[in-house]
Formats: C-alpha cells, structure tokens, sequence
C-alpha cells in the first residue's frame, strides 16, 4: 500500500510512538499523528523514512480523529496520551482505583468518586430492578416512580445534575402524567436493551417531551438524559456532561462530534471513547465506566 493520506502507519524507529495515521502529504513532507507519541503530530520528509504501513488499516481511535485543517487540528487544548493520563492519575492516586482516597470511606464520602455513585446504583436496583420499574408504571403509580428516580439522581453527595438540571427535571416530570409515564418507558427499555439507536432515541424524544416550567432551564439536556442510565448500569452506559466530557475528548483528539442536541452519534461515539478507555485502565484496577468518568476528569484537568 502506498502512503497517502489517512493511511495507518509506524515509524520504523520508535515503536513507543504507536500506530499512526497519515493527516496530510504536501510536496515531500509526510505530516503523522501518532496517539501514543506526546507532540501533536510530526512531519517528515518522505523519501528520508521508511514508514511501515500497518497491517489493520482501522483504529478506534485514529478513526476518529477531529478534523486537521492548515497543519493543525481544530482544537486549540494540549494534546494528552492515555498514558500520561494514566501518570496524573497515578500521582493524584497512589492506589489507582483502589485507593481509599478515591473509594471514599464511610457512609457519607466527603472525598471519593466511587462509592456514592455506587449507593445510587445500588438505590436504582432496588426500586426498579427486576421488574420493579414496568410493574410500577403497569400500576400506574406515577408519583412513586418520579420519587425513586429522584432519590437515585439527587441523594447521598449526588451532584452530577447542575441545581437547575435537577429541578428541571424534578419538574418535568410532575408537570404531565403522560409525559412522566413516557419516559420511565422509554428509560425501562434503554435500560433493559443496552446502547442502540432506537432506544436511545426513543428516550431521547421522551426526555425532549418532558415540559419545561417557565423561567426555569431546559430539561433536555445531556446529563439528565444519561445520568439515570448511568447510574442504572455503569457497566454498560457513561454519563455525558458536556464541558469535561468534550474537554477530555479533545485533550485525547477523540471527536465525540458533539453538539448539544441529543444525538445518537455523540452518544455512540461516547461509548467507543468509554471503552478504549476502559480497557487501557483494567491494569489499574478499573471495573466499569464509573471509573472511566472519574478518570476523564483528570484527562479534561491535565
């Protein structure tokens, strides 16, 4: 294969860079992104290095890769690897995801990441787990419904709703019945079917109809529609909060195409970016994507 752009290559040399993509060829100059080399990409004159072209030309992470346009990508944050990542991490954390510091102690965390999150999967589980939920909604007990789920995204240090998220929602789900009712459904079958795009938009369009209370901020929102999800089951879905989630992503040159609106694509690609993050942090003792999160906060801070 000949080397052109978007071709997936190693240098010969430094086998610690990883796989690299070719981001643009002008004249001689061959211009690299390597994901796990530290610069931001490299350029090279093309007849003084061998590239090795590799034998997968597809890579979750080179395959998305935000737009490189005039010798630079669209971002304007310091590129940071997984590893150095991994490093802060290491710092901050001497147990890594076993440390007591990031468990949290007792049963009201002042520090920690993990066990209160844990708690409210743990109250999500016994309210709506097994069955619970559908039977419920079968029964038509609304207002049972909308207290358990706030319980789940409100109590015990609870705070990855904004205030106004949280009372947006706490509002939009009394304000109708019907509304109200539409959404346990479509969370129930999220929930219960795993990350696909017609549940996710079913729920989407269920949060979107929530109503919103005059003077008060909008309900559709990205965290109040993954955080129950989440918090339901953190094996299998991640929370979004726009600023650190989009801040981590472009420090790791992931682009989560996002946009505001709750799309399908951003919440796919979340997943993927959640899952190449997982797998690189096992090693150190992670289990789910409540450590991925918490682990996205230092990436977004590095």
């Amino acid at each position: 294969m000949r080397i052109n752009e978007g071709v997936l290559v190693r240098h010969p040399t430094k086998p610690d860079w990883g796989l690299g993509k070719v981001l643009a060829m002008q004249g001689n100059n061959v211009t690299i992104y390597f994901k796990d080399d530290a610069t931001d990409h490299r350029t090279f004159l093309i007849d003084k290095i061998k590239l090795n072209v590799a034998d997968d030309q597809s890579d979750p992470m080179l395959d998305k890769l935000p737009p490189f346009v005039k010798g630079a990508f669209v971002t304007k944050t310091k590129k940071v690897t997984i590893q150095e990542g991994i490093e802060a991490f290491k710092k901050q954390l001497p147990g890594c995801f076993a440390d007591p510091n990031y468990l949290g102690v007792g049963d009201v965390d002042v520090v920690g990441e993990r066990n209160y999150k844990l708690r409210a999967h743990q109250r999500y589980l016994d309210g709506f787990g097994d069955g619970k939920g559908e039977a419920l909604l079968e029964s038509g007990k609304i207002d049972e419904l909308r207290d358990l789920v706030q319980g789940v995204v409100t109590k015990d240090h609870m705070n990855l709703l904004s205030p106004y998220e949280a009372m947006a929602f706490r509002d939009g789900l009394i304000a109708s019945d019907k509304t109200a009712a539409e959404y346990f459904r479509a969370l129930f079958l999220f929930v219960k079917g795993g990350p696909n795009q017609q549940s996710f938009n079913a729920l989407a369009s269920a949060v979107t109809n929530l109503p919103v209370q005059e003077g008060r901020a909008r309900v559709a929102t990205w965290p109040v529609l993954t955080l129950p999800p989440f918090l339901a089951d953190p094996n299998r879905f991640m929370f979004l909060k726009p600023e650190p989630t989009q801040a981590c992503a472009d420090r790791l040159r992931f682009d989560l195409l996002y946009d505001s609106s709750l799309r399908w694509v951003t919440y796919e690609r979340l997943m993927t970016m959640g899952e190449i993050l997982l797998n690189e942090l096992k090693p150190l003792g992670a289990q789910d994507f409540i450590d991925v999160q918490s682990f996205m906060w230092v990436i977004q801070k590095y």
